[in-house]
């Protein structure tokens, strides 16, 4: 199949509903997580909450890189975040807080944990990926559908844009400096979250 037939599939009125429909799902879920923490500890806990459905151009990539074929079942197969949710907040201890709560629901299933807070990438990025199968129910249809949800401090998702920024589609003599600086960065980052954690807890004492 090649892209053309891919976008085909990908914009059926019934693909797009089924996606949307998970979103609003996980974005519920996560609106309930909020208030629960935020009265729990009186502060606020998330600063914001995103999402995204992958097109044409990024699942094929995506498929190349992993050496699949590009077709909409290797992609619904294959695939575990055609749905991307980002979750961001301030502190890395309520990345954990957040994390704990999603998998408490009975109706998600942890597929896949990726700890690159404690384990960073060799980039730099850091960030918690949780990969979730979450049911579509609808009458007599039962249906399972994959989603990415990443959860980090407001500190890396500002390296992680600034990453994307700089990085994508670079000149390539350049790119090699440009990666050594924000991996340095990135560990000025996790500083900077660690004190900010602890300058937190001696108010809150």
């Amino acid at each position: 199949m090649n892209t053309e037939l891919l976008n085909q599939k990908l914009s059926e009125p019934d693909y797009v509903l089924k996606k949307n429909w998970i979103v609003q799902q996980i974005e519920f879920k996560l609106k309930m997580i909020d208030l629960e923490l935020s009265e729990k500890y009186n502060r606020t806990i998330m600063q914001k909450v995103e999402h995204r459905i992958k097109g044409t151009d990024s699942i094929a990539r995506k498929l190349l890189k992993k050496g699949y074929k590009i077709t909409f079942e290797n992609a619904v197969k294959k695939l575990n975040d055609i749905i991307g949710i980002r979750v961001v907040c301030l502190y890395s201890d309520d990345v954990y807080k957040i994390a704990d709560l999603l998998k408490e629901q009975k109706d998600f299933t942890l597929i896949k944990e990726k700890d690159y807070i404690k384990t960073p990438k060799k980039s730099g990025y850091q960030s918690l990926h949780l990969i979730f199968e979450v049911p579509l129910i609808y009458k007599d249809m039962r249906e399972a559908q994959r989603v990415e949800i990443q959860i980090r401090t407001v500190a890396m998702d500002f390296w992680a844009g600034v990453d994307n920024q700089i990085c994508y589609k670079k000149d390539p003599a350049k790119l090699k400096t440009a990666e050594l600086a924000l991996k340095n960065y990135s560990s000025e980052i996790s500083r900077i979250d660690k004190q900010m954690l602890e300058l937190r807890k001696n108010v809150e004492l």
